[in-house]
């Protein structure tokens, strides 16, 4: 929580930069993926996207919810889709797409 704090105004300032996302789901993104995911996708244990496999947002939303599932983390939906569209906001820049009906 601590970090969240720290780097809060950088997150805001960065987040709102030519975005339509709201900033708190790119921040509470940014901080669930440095928490639990930078444990495996952190000095190329395990490399974010090899740069075929990703091939739109669908695909880091199932990327994210495989590696959630595999892992046993304890994430609500929202967690999930607020991680994939921090990664496509700051990473990968795919068209946003609304999140498919569950």
């Amino acid at each position: 929580m601590l970090k969240l704090f720290i780097y809060l105004p950088f997150l805001i300032a960065q987040s709102t930069y030519a975005s339509d996302i709201d900033p708190r789901v790119l921040i509470d993104g940014e901080v669930l993926y440095t928490e639990e995911c930078q444990k495996c996708h952190d000095n190329s244990l395990v490399p974010i996207s090899d740069g075929t496999s990703l091939q739109s947002l669908d695909d880091i939303r199932w990327q994210i919810s495989t590696c959630v599932t595999a892992l046993g983390i304890f994430w609500m939906p929202n967690d999930e889709e607020d991680v994939a569209q921090y990664l496509n906001h700051d990473f990968f820049h795919f068209k946003n797409t609304p999140q498919p009906d569950s």
